[in-house]
């Protein structure tokens, strides 16, 4: 047995020497016990974890023969989507530079090791950081490689701010980084809230930290506030609810019949395989930009979307996912109209916000919902064919546009209701403090008026309805897939059809915050 390795036991015809009686327990070797000690010492020794040590077996080095002990493995390669790729690539370009021939040994990084002890005078904390963010100019809120995204600004920031440590930079696990909910390419959010233990150079002062941070950042991101919490929250498991809200434009609601007719007549001939073009886009805006909504379509609104309140089945909701797929199942709390009302873009244009509140998300599912619903209330499909979505069977529905959505709060009251929990509770919206008017203004300023905009100058939803006209324009659009497939019309084509070309401007995004998608 080589004494640089840890004793291993051995079974079998030659395990006699190493075990006696019943109980098969080992005799043990005084060789070993003085060479080794105990296994707590060994760990110590070694920097071993208690779960590094209970599933790995015994080595100087740790497991992957990487040293476990902190302020070790510089040579460990950060996130491929961080910022600090830049940095590590220049300090390993400039090392190799001065490298005298023939050595392979690389120094380590003395410039790193100084900030970092130079950081330890900063008191570390668990911190959670309400987030606002625009997401159309980004590809989703998780650190992916060749893409700019939200995660990665925002550790550029702290790292800036001096919040994160030049050898932690680049390595979210080492500062334990979590979020309340997965965002997609072009997905907005006024709530989405991480969590991380980092440095507080400014000391109790986390408004401080707030601005020192936010100097640092683009405009379309923004720290609204940041919370102590303890060493155990984690963003992402701690969210027991979310609330999302969809931006709808109030002539989508007028009935099919009037819809149809302004359709035919700006656009004579029109064709499926056929894009609206800039001229029949521009006389469609300016037709509908005029239109204002009527309480009862409203009132019809409101009841439409109550309908999804409750527990049901949402597999024809989503992708892949059968009746029996126990994760079909969710539990709505709310789906209403916002309680302000319309409001109006600078072109005229009237919209209405409707909020849902559930436990968790599947793919696509709000964007079928509202899909869905506002073709109920428009008198495409009827009240009967929604509540037939539930039911067992498979059901073709079209996806609204993704232009309409952004996470409006996250909520956390069973972990701040935890008697544990002696931090300020993590709840925005309602209590009329200086963050939640941040959170108001960001919404409105920075998310609400973009979709508002965006809509005036990209015409996606025109876009989108027009493709209705095509495929789902009558209650016999909506039936369960082997009805479909008895009437003669090719649906799983039409179908794919209207999707491909409703998102012709706009890559499909994902805003589940379910288990199954984060």
């Amino acid at each position: 047995m080589s004494s640089s390795a840890p004793p291993t036991t051995s079974s079998g015809s030659g395990s006699k020497n190493n075990y006696k009686g019943k109980n098969n327990k080992r005799k043990g070797n005084n060789n070993d016990k003085k060479r080794w000690g105990n296994k707590k010492q060994f760990d110590r020794e070694a920097g071993r974890t208690n779960y590094e040590s209970k599933n790995q077996g015994y080595s100087q080095y740790g497991p992957a023969g990487q040293d476990q002990r902190r302020g070790t493995n510089e040579d460990d390669a950060p996130h491929p989507g961080s910022y600090a790729v830049e940095l590590y690539n220049a300090k390993k370009a400039d090392a190799e530079a001065k490298k005298p021939d023939g050595e392979d040994v690389e120094k380590p990084d003395e410039a790193a090791t100084m900030a970092s002890d130079a950081l330890r005078k900063y008191p570390k904390r668990k911190l959670a950081f309400l987030l606002g963010f625009c997401g159309k100019n980004y590809g989703g809120m998780q650190m992916n490689p060749g893409v700019k995204t939200i995660q990665a600004e925002v550790e550029k920031a702290l790292f800036s701010a001096e919040a994160i440590a030049p050898i932690n930079y680049g390595f979210p696990k080492k500062y334990g980084w979590s979020n309340s909910a997965r965002t997609d390419k072009g997905v907005h959010a006024a709530a989405q809230v991480c969590s991380a233990r980092v440095a507080v150079p400014t000391g109790d002062d986390l408004d401080a930290l707030r601005v020192m941070v936010n100097k640092n950042l683009p405009d379309d991101i923004c720290i609204l506030d940041i919370k102590k919490v303890t060493k155990s929250f984690n963003a992402k498991t701690s969210r027991d609810k979310v609330r999302y809200q969809y931006m709808l434009p109030t002539y989508v609601l007028q009935p099919k019949e009037d819809l149809k007719a302004a359709f035919d007549e700006v656009v004579p001939n029109k064709s499926s395989f056929v894009d609206l073009d800039d001229d029949c886009l521009e006389k469609l805006q300016a037709r509908f930009v005029k239109y204002r909504s009527t309480p009862a379509i409203l009132e019809r609104l409101k009841a439409t979307f109550e309908t999804y309140e409750g527990t049901k089945k949402y597999h024809n909701f989503t992708n892949g996912k059968s009746y029996t797929d126990p994760s079909a199942r969710r539990y709505m709390m709310r789906f209403k109209p916002v309680e302000t009302g319309v409001v109006y873009g600078e072109d005229g244009m009237e919209w209405i916000a409707v909020a849902v509140t559930g436990q968790a998300f599947l793919l696509h599912q709000i964007r079928k919902m509202v899909s869905l619903g506002v073709d109920v209330v428009r008198g495409v499909a009827s009240e009967e064919q929604m509540l037939q979505s539930f039911n067992d069977g498979a059901m073709k529905l079209s996806i609204a546009p993704s232009q309409g959505l952004f996470l409006d709060m996250s909520y956390f009251d069973l972990a701040c209701g935890r008697e544990n929990f002696a931090h300020d509770k993590l709840e925005w919206g309602e209590n009329g403090t200086d963050a939640t008017k941040r959170w108001s203004d960001f919404k409105r300023e920075k998310i609400v008026n973009h979709i508002l905009a965006e809509e005036a100058n990209e015409r996606n939803f025109l876009k989108y309805m027009y493709h209705q006209e095509f495929f789902f324009s009558s209650s016999s659009s909506y039936k369960f897939y082997d009805e479909q497939m008895n009437d003669g019309t090719d649906w799983e084509a039409t179908t794919s059809a209207a999707t491909t070309t409703t998102t012709t401007t706009t890559t499909t995004t994902n805003i589940t915050t379910s288990s199954e998608a984060t």
